[in-house]
């Protein structure tokens, strides 16, 4: 009789596995399950602002910018879009501005959808790097038991406040796109450390090169990524060797003349006589600038922290540092800042990720917190050093907060609390006047919130209110030929053509070479049928920018009533190339066709 024992062993070492895969299953569900909350939660908070039109500097780089506007998908059209841009050292932006408008001409949700999507790669791109960076062997042991801390860094980083101007703001893709290949080329290098198959790992090292060559494509700041991608492999994988670092000074100082290169590539070659220029449109020195940034780097690690929608602000009214001492926050800021710096390199030893992540968001401040005569504040230059700060807040939160209640209360609420905050902050966007509104009360005393406010309310037009804030801009700057232009532009709308036109010659005394301003002299003059002096002004006008399309229209109209048809018509066919489905433009063109075809018989 046969042993029953022995009939049923077989059945035995199946158990295991079966069960073993329906833990898998279990698992990979849950993970996906919760990406895809997460993914749903980001779109959530952004896309109830996706029809918003463009805003400050969208108009400058897309919507007033020919070179994007691509028609047909070609190498030709997308090196125009890359090379002849406002800023051709940011050329990936671009294109991706062009493949945006072939694809939806300027309607402003596709802008806004690609720029979510990219908000999401990135940190989809920044879990994988934190997971990568936690199982290394110089952290697993300390980290090997958080395996939830990468996702819910990433879950604070995707819905924090702050980053809104650079999803929100569709020209700050630049900013975003050049993040995410930024963190995607540290990403390829860790795991082309850790590969023991010699294919793929040179696979990785050359996404590793592609992608960093891609951020910086996107934008200049993208260029500390040869740095930090020596410091990740000195603290990581050579344990602070400094025989290490010995070894290979030649190939860091290697590094260090590319950094250079790149440097003098983008500035050319007086790069001093370049930064020193930028200075001339601004109002403040390169020292005060210097100064200010001490104070400026800390400002942005307060919000960080506390990022309530009444302390974000597109246009920051930020006062300057004229010395160390004055105000005396300058100096308390450099010496906080020397005390992070400090006390990281101090921490390397025993907290190693804790050193290199404060070192991440003070080298990550480096260039735009420089001499570099840039704008003093925005927002949008704290999404990269926010990447690796935030994990900080994370680990620090699961060493302190013993109760895992706690600790999943602590993190859930504030993830609840940002997502509302970005909510309501995105919502200030929807339009140019809530956005500058919002500018205005934040800022009251700065000029340009006043200016564009003023410029908002006369699109709607809110004459009488546009006018009272481009009087406040001239009541804090007389001499901001701006708001004098738009000051004029309102004017000659409500029939005031005489006082319209003083302004603009103001506006001119100031800036001879506004071409803005030389354009709407142009109009009214034409207005009072002055069409003689009304050419002068749309000639100097296309002079200084000759990819003025509404100028084109407008002297092709003049020249009409000159009689003077076929340079006319020209200038109507140069306008409807740089703005193509100009109505006004097209009515123009068909009263000229019919005029020397009336001539003709």
């Amino acid at each position: 009789m046969q042993d029953k024992s022995s009939t049923a062993q077989p059945a035995g070492p199946t158990i295991a596995p079966v069960r073993q895969s329906r833990q898998d299953i279990a698992n990979f569900t849950l993970r996906t399950s919760i990406a895809g909350l997460t993914i749903f939660v980001v779109f959530l908070i952004y896309s109830s602002n996706l029809t918003g039109p463009f805003v400050f500097d969208d108009g400058r780089n897309i919507r007033d910018n020919p070179a994007i506007r691509l028609t047909d998908l070609s190498w030709h059209g997308l090196k125009e879009a890359a090379t002849k841009s406002p800023l051709p050292n940011r050329p990936l932006a671009y294109v991706s501005f062009a493949l945006n408008f072939y694809v939806n001409g300027y309607r402003t949700a596709g802008f806004r959808l690609v720029n979510i999507l990219i908000h999401i790669l990135a940190g989809v791109c920044l879990y994988f790097f934190l997971k990568t960076t936690l199982g290394l062997p110089a952290l697993q042991p300390r980290f090997g038991n958080t395996r939830w801390l990468p996702y819910m860094a990433v879950l604070i980083w995707l819905v924090h406040p702050l980053h809104t101007q650079s999803v929100t703001y569709i020209v700050q893709r630049m900013n975003s796109m050049a993040g995410m290949f930024y963190i995607l080329s540290l990403l390829c290098y860790a795991r082309s450390r850790l590969t023991q198959v010699p294919t793929f790992k040179w696979l990785l090292v050359a996404a590793c090169l592609m992608s960093g060559i891609l951020a910086l494509a996107a934008k200049e700041t993208a260029a500390t990524l040869p740095v930090f991608i020596l410091i990740y492999e000195w603290f990581f994988f050579q344990d602070l060797s400094r025989e290490w670092l010995k070894r290979y000074l030649p190939f860091i100082t290697g590094v260090l003349i590319l950094l250079i290169g790149i440097a003098f590539i983008y500035l050319g070659g007086h790069p001093l006589e370049k930064v020193l220029s930028r200075y001339e449109m601004r109002d403040f020195t390169p020292a005060q600038r210097v100064l200010t940034e001490f104070r400026v780097v800390i400002l942005y690690l307060t919000l960080l922290l506390f990022p309530h929608p009444k302390r974000l602000n597109l246009d920051y009214d930020f006062p300057l540092s004229n010395s160390l001492v004055d105000p005396i926050t300058t100096l308390l800021a450099l010496l906080a800042i020397i005390g992070l710096v400090a006390g990281s390199l101090w921490l390397a030893k025993k907290e190693r990720l804790i050193s290199f992540c404060l070192l991440w968001y003070c080298g990550n401040l480096v260039i735009e917190s420089s001499i570099i005569g840039l704008e003093i504040v925005f927002e949008h230059r704290t999404y990269l050093p926010s990447m690796m700060l935030i994990p900080v807040a994370i680990i620090l939160v699961d060493r302190y907060f013993k109760s895992n209640i706690l600790k999943v209360a602590a993190i859930c609420s504030i993830t609840l609390v940002f997502a509302a905050w970005t909510y309501e902050r995105n919502a200030i966007w929807r339009n140019p006047v809530s956005l500058w509104r919002d500018v205005v009360a934040k800022s009251p005393q700065k000029v340009r919130p006043h200016n564009n406010l003023g410029n908002a309310l006369k699109h709607q037009g809110k004459y009488e209110e546009a006018i009272a804030h481009f009087n406040k801009a001239l009541e804090i700057n007389p001499g901001y030929a701006k708001a004098h232009n738009n000051l004029g532009t309102v004017l000659a709308a409500q029939g005031k053509t005489d006082e319209a036109i003083r302004h603009f010659g103001i506006a001119l005394y100031i800036n001879p070479g506004y071409a803005a301003a030389h354009s709407n002299v142009g109009v009214a003059l034409a207005g009072r049928d002055e069409i003689e002096k009304a050419i002068v002004h749309f000639k100097e006008a296309l002079r200084l920018e000759p990819n003025y399309a509404k100028v084109h229209s407008n002297l092709g109209a003049a020249l009409v009533r000159q009689g003077n048809l076929q340079e006319a018509l020209e200038h109507f066919h140069i306008a409807l190339q740089l703005k193509p489905n100009d109505v006004q433009t097209y009515r123009n063109l068909q009263i000229c066709l019919k005029l020397i075809k009336q001539n003709k018989k």
